[in-house]
């Protein structure tokens, strides 16, 4: 009994929030799948004015990708210019992409008219990047 306990205690320690994550992964997947915006956390990085070396959150839709400060939409919300952001490849994060960003999460690197920028985000995230950067 004892040994199940230090078991269970440990991966709860190890995993936090791993069933409450997937369970939060399906019903974004739902909401985006019926047209909806799903927000979550990502590092915009380049020369454009939307680009910070900080986190912001993002709100993707099909058609659309906004940025904030917060995960309040409402707050500073800015519409980027998903029709000029072409996405050129995804790839993990390398030794040279800046520290901040978390090791598993994935870099979508992009032109923005003549300018690149790097748009970061968790891996169970980026389908949501690619779909709205999607040229129509």
């Amino acid at each position: 009994m004892i040994t199940f306990l230090i078991s269970f205690v440990a991966d709860q320690l190890l995993t936090p929030g791993l069933p409450g994550r997937r369970r939060r992964e399906r019903a974004q997947e739902r909401v985006f799948a019926d047209g909806g915006e799903v927000t979550f956390e990502a590092y915009l990085l380049g020369d454009r004015p939307y680009c910070r070396p900080v986190p912001v959150f993002l709100s993707a839709s099909r058609t659309a990708l906004h940025v904030s400060p917060t995960e309040f939409k409402e707050l500073r919300r800015r519409a980027l210019p998903a029709e000029r952001i072409a996405v050129q490849r995804i790839r993990r994060r390398a030794r040279t992409d800046p520290r901040s960003i978390p090791p598993y999460w994935q870099l979508a690197e992009c032109s923005d008219g003549q300018a690149d920028i790097l748009i970061a985000c968790d891996p169970a995230h980026m389908r949501y990047v690619t779909e709205a950067l999607r040229p129509t």
